[in-house]
Formats: structure tokens, C-alpha cells, sequence
């Protein structure tokens, strides 16, 4: 009877036991282990009181006219490509079609999105005639650069270590305006990161796989871009949109997704369904202090009992992970960073006048020629434009979620994370909607969390890391131990979802769970060269169908 352990009940490990359960055979016994005393990991939806909270509520207040509901963390999904697809399946599996929330593209939160420039909160143009006739400020010097970038001669040298950072990649091909105030607003918004420091091989994989397969970011573009799924993953998305395609058309044509009690409502239903199993074990409040291959098997010590296992997953952040394999060290495991954010919800009563009906906006890089008049804000979401449908019918309040810090914490606070009075995070908020968008009204709701090391950075050389990695789980825990989560290779949710899901799927179809044919890490896509890339780039439409629908 093939026993499996899942490391860490974030959104990775709940969907890599999710799957397990759904697709081993029944007589494989799944335990999932976390550490605290709740599963979800960064995900937490919590409706509130009138108030101020220093931290997140335990539990949810009742949904009436009185409360309202709060992100602390991911609060939209997007349900494009084979992340979406998966996603949207998800949904429909557990059950959670009909608490869906949508935002169609049309929505003015679809289409308005700003970065703060140079004094002023920009409107980014949603369509060819905005970006001709109302040009914002941001936008200067841009489509010059634009028209100007086919003709720049590659610099990517072919060898699949050739990594450099987003901001050495967009300046060289684009220029410094762009890599700084719009390329850096953006990764703010992503990573909470520096774009001087991030992988644009790993970061923003499109941008620096064009340049590479067609020699041009602009060219590559206009060629629908470089098609960086595998074909395992775009014959999953295919079998996931086969039993209701019309529905899953109208889904992925949406802007993004959410849940009518917020994001955990999906982390909630996965805990309960793999509760429902009778060959599934939740362990939680129970960190995990050692785990070590023992011949066929793992043996992982947690800080009340020991498991064993003839396959542990980790969806453990990757320092943690180190911590935990000391009798059998594993390199780069904390080499790349993961910022803080401090996360500040608002709700201000409906006669606030917020001026702009978008998303919400982001600011550039610090070394922008025009800093920021609040160091450290990275952006702030109009919660209330962007997901509406959460809270009581008629209910128009103002809502915004302030995140400061990231990469920028020490311009933002003179303490670290955890030392920080959550009371001096909802100042600092209050002090950037007042600067920012010209809000003086006391907050008739907030809460403050804290998020330390929360976003992990694929600083320069994170891909090469990664294939060390991979060969080092191969030669020193052969078939005890695979990866996945946010550490390796994507931060998004959908993506989180997925990676497990193509683990799982992987580890069942090779055998690596019953026979033990193959080694599976969860970082075989570290083996993929350029070429692969360019040879599924010259692939016709035609031949991709026909791998999509076997």
C-alpha cells in the first residue's frame, strides 16, 4: 500500500493532496502535514466588524450589511492559459461554480489600470485610440523605443545560462524610462520585487524568451509570443475544457475571478473535500523538523511523532525545506530572498470620493528620475471597483488595500517586520491614500496584516539554480523527495495549482510512486534548453491540436 506525505498546507500542498486523492489509486494513503494551526497558508478571506484590527480575525464575522470583506492575500485569480483552465476545473470539481464572482474585460477595473508619475496618477490606455490621442506622461518616450527595438541586435548568447536581470533586459532592448517606471511598476505589483534584481529569464519569462526565439521582445510579441507551456500542461488544459467547453469559454474570456466570500473559500473547500477521504490525514499544528531518505522511503520527524513515507512532496517555502534536510544538505535553497509586506485594508464609508474607477495603480522603481512622495507604498488596489459582489447587496462603501514595503521595506518602516507596531502600517497607509489619491476621511474599517517573507525573488540565475537543484534531489534523495510551490517556479496561485497538479500527474504516469522507474523532482522542466523552445515555436498550429487532443 504506497503511502505519500505532503510538506505544508499552503495552496501548493492542498492542491498536490487534492490530486493525489483524485487521481493515485485508492489504496494510497496521503498525509498532509502543516505546521500552524490552519491550512491555506497566505490566503486568508476574513469578513470584519466596523473597527480597527491589528491582525486578521480567527473567524469570520457574519455576512450582513454591517461587515465587509477583507483580502490579506491573493484576491483575484486570472483564468487565462493552461493556469486558468486548471483553475477554472478545480472550481467545478469542488463544487464552487456557483459562488464564482467574474469581471468581465469590458469592466472599467478590467480596463483602467495607473501608475503614480511624476506627480500624478496615470491612466494607462486601454486601446490603440487612447494610446494615439490621450497619451499619458508615463507613456513618453515609449512608443519611439517600441518601433525602435526590432532593429536592435540580440544580445542572448544561446546557452541556457544567459540570465540577466529584467532591468538589464528592458533598458537594453527598450530603455531606462521603461524598465524603471513601467516594467518596475509592474513587478511591484507581481513580486513586491526589484526589477534590478529579478530574472528575466524566470521573473517575466516572456519578455526574455522572444528576444531569444525571435530576436526581438516587440517581434516575438506580434508573433503571439513564445509558447512556454509544455504540451503535458496544454493536454491538460485541453482535457479540463472538454467536458463543458461552452462554460470554460466564457470563463476564460473574463478579466479575472474571485469567490463571493473571498479567496480562502477555494482553500476551505479543498481542506474539507480531502477531509471527506478516508485515505487522506490532515496533520496540523505539527512543523516538520526533519526529513531524510532512508532506502526506499523518507522519514520525516515532525515536532510530536515520526512518518514514514515511500514519497514525501514539499510544498514547504525553500528555506524552510533547508532547515529540514540538514542530514542531507540540498544547495541554493536560500539563495533567493522573500520580501515583507505589510497589507492595510480600508473601507471608508460611501460619501469618500475615490476619483478613479480602476484597479487600483502602482509605483515605479526608487530610482525612478521622479520619486515617490510615500517611500515604500508599492501600490494600492480599489478593492471596491475590482471585485464587486462581495459584500451586502447595495452596499457602496469605499474599500482599498495599501501594500507597502516588499523589496522597499527600509524606506517604508525603521523596524523590522517583527518588530513592527501594526498601528504605525495603518498610519503609513492612511498617509499614502491621503498623498496619493487626496483621502483624508478616518476609515470606518481596517485591518493590518503583516506578511514577513512572503513573496519569494528568482533573483539572476534562479533557472540554472533550479537544474542543480533538480540533479541534487535526483543523486542524493532519489525517489524519496519532489518539490513544487512558489519557491520554483511561479508566485501566482493558478500557477501554484497547476505546478502540484503536473507533479502529481507525473509522478502517477512515470511510475514514480508504484514501480519507480523514473525519478521525479518537480524541476524537470529545469532540463528544457532554448531549443525546445524554438522547435515548439516552429510548430504549426495543426500539429499542436493533435498533441492537445491526444
Amino acid at each position: 500500500m504506497p503511502s505519500v506525505a505532503v510538506l505544508g498546507g499552503g495552496i501548493s500542498g492542498l492542491s498536490a493532496a487534492y490530486y493525489l486523492a483524485r487521481l493515485s489509486p485508492r489504496a494510497t494513503q496521503i498525509t498532509l502535514i502543516e505546521g500552524s494551526d490552519r491550512v491555506g497558508g497566505w490566503i486568508r478571506s476574513r469578513r470584519v466588524e466596523p473597527g480597527f484590527h491589528a491582525s486578521c480575525p480567527k473567524t469570520s464575522a457574519n455576512r450582513n450589511a454591517k461587515s465587509v470583506l477583507f483580502e490579506s492575500g491573493p484576491r483575484s485569480l486570472r483564468p487565462v492559459g493552461t493556469s486558468g483552465a486548471v483553475v477554472l476545473e478545480l472550481t467545478r470539481d469542488l463544487g464552487l461554480a456557483e459562488s464564482l464572482v467574474s469581471v468581465p474585460k469590458t469592466d472599467p477595473s478590467a480596463k483602467n489600470r495607473y501608475i503614480y508619475f511624476d506627480g500624478s496618477i496615470n491612466t494607462l490606455p486601454s486601446s490603440l485610440s487612447s494610446l494615439l490621442f490621450h497619451k499619458p506622461p508615463v507613456l513618453k518616450g515609449v512608443i519611439p523605443s517600441i518601433l525602435r527595438e526590432p532593429f536592435i541586435r540580440s544580445a542572448r548568447t544561446g546557452q541556457d545560462d544567459d540570465d540577466e536581470s529584467l532591468y538589464s533586459l528592458v533598458s537594453r532592448r527598450l530603455n531606462e524610462h521603461v524598465a524603471l517606471d513601467l516594467v518596475g511598476s509592474m513587478v511591484h505589483g507581481i513580486y513586491a520585487g526589484d526589477v534590478k534584481a529579478l530574472s528575466a529569464r524566470s521573473a517575466l519569462r516572456m519578455l526574455y524568451e522572444n528576444e531569444r526565439v525571435y530576436g526581438s521582445i516587440v517581434k516575438g510579441l506580434l508573433k503571439g509570443g513564445v509558447q512556454v507551456d509544455t504540451f503535458r500542461e496544454r493536454g491538460i488544459a485541453a482535457r479540463a475544457r472538454k467536458e463543458d467547453p461552452d462554460w470554460f469559454g466564457k470563463m476564460e474570456s473574463m478579466s479575472v475571478i474571485g469567490f463571493k466570500d473571498g479567496t480562502e473559500m477555494l482553500t476551505e473547500r479543498l481542506r474539507s473535500w480531502l477531509e471527506e477521504c478516508d485515505n487522506v490525514n490532515i496533520v496540523t499544528g505539527e512543523p516538520v523538523v526533519d526529513v531524510q531518505a532512508q532506502e526506499a522511503e523518507s522519514k520525516i520527524t515532525t515536532t510530536k511523532q515520526v512518518i514514514y513515507a515511500d514519497h514525501t512532496i514539499s510544498a514547504l517555502p525553500s528555506a524552510a525545506l533547508n532547515t529540514v534536510t540538514t542530514s542531507s544538505p540540498l544547495p541554493h535553497l536560500t539563495y533567493n530572498p522573500a520580501v515583507d509586506v505589510a497589507v492595510v485594508n480600508l473601507a471608508y464609508a460611501p460619501d469618500v470620493n475615490l476619483t478613479y474607477d480602476g484597479f487600483g495603480f502602482l509605483t515605479p522603481h526608487p530610482d525612478s528620475r521622479y520619486p515617490v512622495p510615500v517611500p515604500g507604498t508599492l501600490g494600492v488596489v480599489f478593492d471596491s471597483n475590482a471585485m464587486r459582489g462581495q459584500d451586502a447587496e447595495g452596499d457602496d462603501r469605499v474599500k482599498a488595500t495599501v501594500m507597502i514595503g516588499g523589496h522597499q521595506w527600509k524606506n517604508a518602516f525603521k523596524a523590522p517586520i517583527e518588530q513592527l507596531d501594526p498601528q504605525e502600517a495603518y498610519q503609513y497607509a492612511l498617509k499614502s491614500m491621503k498623498t496619493y489619491l487626496g483621502i483624508d476621511a478616518e476609515p470606518e474599517y481596517s485591518m493590518v496584516n503583516l506578511q514577513a517573507k512572503c513573496i519569494p525573488q528568482y533573483l539572476v540565475g534562479h533557472q540554472q539554480r533550479l537544474g542543480e537543484l533538480h540533479q541534487a534531489l535526483k543523486m542524493d534523495y532519489g525517489h524519496a523527495l519532489s518539490v513544487t510551490g512558489a519557491s520554483y517556479w511561479s508566485v501566482s496561485v493558478p500557477d501554484c495549482i497547476k505546478n502540484s497538479r503536473e507533479l502529481v500527474e507525473e509522478l502517477i504516469v512515470s511510475g514514480a510512486l508504484g514501480s519507480k522507474d523514473k525519478i521525479i523532482t518537480g524541476l524537470g522542466r529545469s532540463e528544457h534548453s532554448s531549443e525546445d523552445l524554438k522547435d515548439s515555436a516552429r510548430l504549426s498550429q495543426s500539429h499542436v491540436n493533435v498533441l492537445m487532443k491526444s
